[in-house]
């Protein structure tokens, strides 16, 4: 096989937007933070004027050093990078709260900002540094902490943010070097949160779940589309979070923070994409469902969370300043709300361990879904363009020019349920499963190991026609299709096996783990894959004898074999097809494979 050519060497060649927010031209706020700064407060990204982003190393060094300098601060080691590099969150309190049982007894809410899971999109980080310094250095915004306490991180993925090179993110309009996607292993931690293969995520999980903020942002830069929008948001608000909750960031928390951002002269919408790429009247789709996601996951929690998407063809200096606004706005809205929205998390936290333990018949509870048909007018600010073919593909290919352009259309924002299964009162694994209970650990989940021998009856799953994807996806082969049949059974279950109660703050995370169509469960991720496998097998000479006297003692059976025969021709040419069909009815067959071997409890154990 040959070996790929060496790159040929050129410029780098970042792309531009054709369009940028006249308001952008200023940017007042990052204008302002940078005149009030002292020299040895300002970022590497203002001394190059946005130009180059700080390393690794001088980030952290310049948040420790506000954090030495301010009482109302301190700087929190929380884990190790494949690597060995240490991660930190900042903890800002006016109250001192550096823990989290001191931060929740303050009454005010716990606001949790993430930067740098993907380091290429890096003007998050930027912004954040220069938002610290402007509420405890130069106390511009001091007055953010009187009813909010922020934790904030600089970079999640801090080995792959090292790997700085100018080829990184080719879609991106700067910084001049940038980091790469993915952590040391290759792997993308925003594909991460419920499977947790990452130390890193192994890390911020024992965080998160100590912590449990009650309102999460991820900051990002979007690929794509030229458009208008500087900045593009993103909340679960539908069946992927509790309604309440939902409901509160779809009317109250995003209405209030376009308002305050329009104001300002962003230009914002919402994160979605388009039905049709070269046709955009027929509508845009907007949300991220799968748990494997930041936000989505954060949501199971039942905890609003934000995803920010500023542009990336705009330039750094703009993408920052959307994310700086942002969080300004979005800290206010939040401390003016933090009584109401502590309230709604508490009540959605208790609702919902009343589900799962409640008697009598329980509704279906949503897993997955897909965007649904019913939209809304919307009015996409687009950019024109014109079609050229392309050298390269022969194929006509986009060219943005500069002019604005509002396009009529329709915004999906509503889920249709694709899976729904009843919430059980808890779930039974048998010890041997070691590493699906690893990561229900790492979640924060309160696990009982039995003590002695019980006999349990419940529902577990029978699943068929298994179909895998054709590569791996995050280090897994992924289990994408399959069958699945719900059964009763009776079993007999041996000390030392682990009962998960669904009566508690992460039972949507078990959910979504431990039920096999939910699009991040165990079985999806490939955890069950062995229950697949046929491991006895009959010889032919041996099964012959066995399978006439099956024929011969069970009518109902031969008269069953005899129709596929006649009726299914594919069948009756196939000698493994006519072997297997009475084998798997025979008590010589595995009784295990193709079921799954968690056992959904009806009813809680005491």
């Amino acid at each position: 096989m040959p070996s790929k050519p060496a790159p040929i060497k050129l410029e780098p060649m970042p792309p531009r937007s054709g369009y940028e927010a006249p308001a952008a031209a200023l940017a007042r706020s990052l204008a302002e933070s940078t005149a009030a700064a002292p020299k040895a407060f300002l970022t590497r990204c203002e001394k190059t004027d946005y130009a180059e982003t700080g390393t690794y190393a001088e980030t952290v060094a310049l948040w420790k050093k506000m954090a030495t300098a301010s009482p109302y601060a301190e700087l929190v080691a929380i884990g190790e990078t494949a690597e060995g590099r240490t991660l930190y969150v900042l903890v800002a309190s006016k109250d001192k709260a550096f823990t989290p049982t001191r931060a929740h007894k303050t009454g005010k809410p716990v606001v949790f900002i993430q930067n740098g899971i993907h380091p290429g999109e890096i003007s998050g980080k930027d912004a954040t540094s220069m938002l610290l310094r402007d509420i405890l250095i130069t106390k511009r915004h001091a007055a953010i902490l009187d009813s909010v306490i922020l934790v904030t991180m600089p970079v999640f993925n801090a080995d792959g943010h090292e790997r700085f090179s100018p080829w990184h993110r080719i879609n991106q309009n700067g910084p001049r070097e940038m980091g790469f996607r993915a952590t040391a292993t290759r792997l993308n931690l925003n594909r991460d949160y419920v499977k947790a293969d990452a130390p890193e995520m192994r890390a911020w999980l024992r965080f998160f779940t100590a912590w449990k903020p009650d309102f999460f942002m991820d900051n990002h830069v979007t690929d794509g589309m030229d458009h208008q929008y500087d900045v593009t948001l993103d909340m679960p608000t539908e069946q992927n979070i509790w309604p309440t909750v939902g409901a509160w960031s779809k009317e109250t928390f995003l209405p209030k923070l376009y308002e305050r951002l329009e104001a300002d002269g962003h230009v914002v919408g919402p994160y979605a994409e388009p039905r049709d790429a070269r046709d955009w009247s027929k509508g845009f789709d907007v949300g991220v469902i799968e748990p494997r996601y930041s936000t989505t996951y954060v949501a199971l929690w039942h905890r609003p969370a934000l995803l920010v998407e500023t542009h990336s063809l705009k330039s750094h200096r703009t993408q920052t300043w959307a994310h700086y606004d942002l969080m300004v706005h979005a800290l206010a809205i939040i401390g003016a709300e933090g009584a109401r929205l502590r309230n709604l998390v508490t009540e959605a936290e208790r609702d919902m361990a009343r589900l799962a333990t409640r008697e009598g018949p329980r509704k279906a509870f949503f897993l997955a879904g897909t965007p649904g048909d019913t939209g809304t007018p919307f009015t996409y600010k687009g950019v024109a363009w014109r079609e050229e073919t392309s050298l390269v593909t022969g194929q006509p290919v986009r060219v943005y020019e500069s002019r604005p352009i509002d396009i009529p259309t329709t915004l999906f924002t509503k889920l249709k349920t694709t899976a729904a299964v009843p919430l059980p009162a808890g779930y039974l694994i048998p010890a041997a499963w070691t590493s699906v209970i690893e990561v229900l650990a790492a979640h924060g989940v309160e696990l009982r190991r039995l003590r002695k021998a019980v006999t349990v009856t419940g529902e577990t799953y029978r699943l068929s026609e298994p179909i895998w994807a054709a590569r791996p996806f995050e280090g897994r082969l992924r289990l994408t299709n399959f069958t699945t049949r719900r059964i009763q059974v009776t079993r007999t279950l041996p000390a030392g096996t682990v009962y998960v109660p669904m009566d508690q703050p992460a039972a949507r995370v078990i959910f979504n783990w431990l039920e096999p169509e939910g699009p991040d469960s165990a079985v999806r991720w490939g955890l069950f894959n062995t229950m697949f496998e046929q491991k006895e097998y009959a010889a032919d000479y041996v099964f012959e004898p066995i399978a006439r006297e099956l024929l011969a003692r069970n009518p109902k059976l031969r008269a069953e074999f005899e129709r596929r025969l006649a009726e299914d021709a594919d069948f009756a040419a196939s000698p493994h097809a006519r072997f297997q069909f009475l084998y798997e009815r025979s008590p010589y067959y595995e009784t295990d494979k193709d079921v799954y071997p968690v056992v959904r409890a009806l009813e809680p154990l005491r």
